[in-house]
């Protein structure tokens, strides 16, 4: 009766009813520590002291690669941006390939995780890869296909340095837009003047777009935040724009979404942008988000304010939008006029130690 540990796993060993003539249960709960093992035994024991039937708690084993599948057709899909979780399950099914959902430990993640910075992945995609699988768990635990705590949630975050926010140069936006694709510039142009994701550019659709108020939507159906965007058109998105309209009487995806080819709405355009990369003679850290900072930078280096940076970009704090904020030459010097004493106290003298704010006028800036 207790603990029992063979070869590398653990089986807790209880009766139901309590006592010589309960039923003996033996439960193997898989390559855990013995502190997890003991939790799952005192889980069981206090089930039984409430009148529970521990058995009813006991789970079936499921594969691993058998849920994560039915996550993705069940969940992910239906997200706005299923194939960024395509990409993460791509690689977690790779690396718990043959074992059962149980036995993917906090343990086994944590090797995962460690073994994937060795191979020369960053943290923040450790970090990613450990938030898929905590959501995978999630929802796991809610159909009753796995039982106790989310091993994810115990995986500690790598420490993510905020680094250096590449931004294109002019000379090298234009060299990327020349060698790309004659279907990929004016993806890349859109970008570049608007500060969309990847997935928001290539799923405008033509509703979306008011060529005559000079404004164009990105829908919360898919965006990061789920809120939408309104962004000004500039004239060189404005030119793009009225080209692209011309496809829309080639019929097919044309008609209603704005970037196609042969017919159909563009959707992996990593190789495309990659190879167009190269030639243009740009590193591997031109990526598509790099054309987000781009806008962003030349935003501010232009003299724009940070408000509505934010807005444009969707950031839900402005902290997010901060890291622009060294761009912009007059962004510090600016706050100088409101240094110094207020222009019209009235010869007042102040109690220092009584507060006075309430007093004044709001100032308008």
């Amino acid at each position: 009766m207790g603990l029992v540990k063979k070869g590398k796993n653990w089986f807790i060993d209880y009766r139901f009813p309590p006592g010589r003539q309960g039923k003996r249960i033996r439960e193997k709960i898989g390559p855990v520590t013995k502190d997890e093992a003991t939790i799952v035994l005192s889980t069981r024991l206090k089930d039984i002291l409430v009148g529970k039937n521990p058995e009813l708690r006991r789970i079936k084993p499921r594969p691993f690669d058998a849920v994560v599948k039915e996550f993705e057709e069940k969940h992910a899909a239906l997200c706005r941006d299923p194939k960024s979780y395509k990409d993460k399950t791509r690689v977690l099914l790779r690396a718990f390939e043959g074992m059962m959902l149980q036995e993917v430990t906090t343990k086994a993640i944590e090797d995962f995780a460690r073994s994937r910075l060795t191979a020369g992945a960053s943290r923040a995609t450790c970090n990613r890869m450990r938030a898929t699988l905590s959501k995978i768990f999630n929802w796991a635990i809610d159909r009753g296909y796995f039982s106790g705590e989310n091993p994810a949630r115990k995986v500690k975050r790598f420490p993510e340095s905020p680094g250096r926010v590449r931004f294109l140069t002019a000379e090298e936006a234009s060299k990327l837009i020349d060698h790309a694709p004659r279907h990929l510039r004016p993806v890349i142009i859109a970008a570049l003047h608007t500060g969309g994701r990847r997935g928001e550019i290539l799923t405008l659709r033509w509703e979306d777009v008011d060529l005559a108020q000079g404004v164009l939507y990105f829908d919360q159906t898919n965006t990061k935040s789920g809120k939408q965007r309104e962004i000004p058109i500039d004239g060189e998105l404005t030119a793009v724009l009225q080209e692209q309209r011309k496809r829309r009487f080639a019929g097919g995806d044309a008609r209603e979404y704005v970037f196609t080819r042969f017919g159909k709405r563009l959707g992996d355009i990593r190789t495309a942008f990659g190879r167009a990369r190269e030639r243009a003679g740009l590193g591997q850290d031109v990526t598509f988000q790099v054309l987000r900072h781009s806008f962003a930078s030349w935003y501010m280096i232009n003299g724009g304010d940070l408000y509505r940076l934010q807005k444009y970009l969707g950031h839900s704090t402005i902290t997010l939008t901060q890291r622009y904020a060294h761009l912009s030459k007059d962004y510090l010097k600016e706050g100088v006029r409101y240094f110094g004493a207020p222009a019209a106290i009235g010869g007042q003298t102040v109690d220092i130690d009584t507060p006075v704010m309430a007093s004044f006028e709001p100032v308008s800036r």
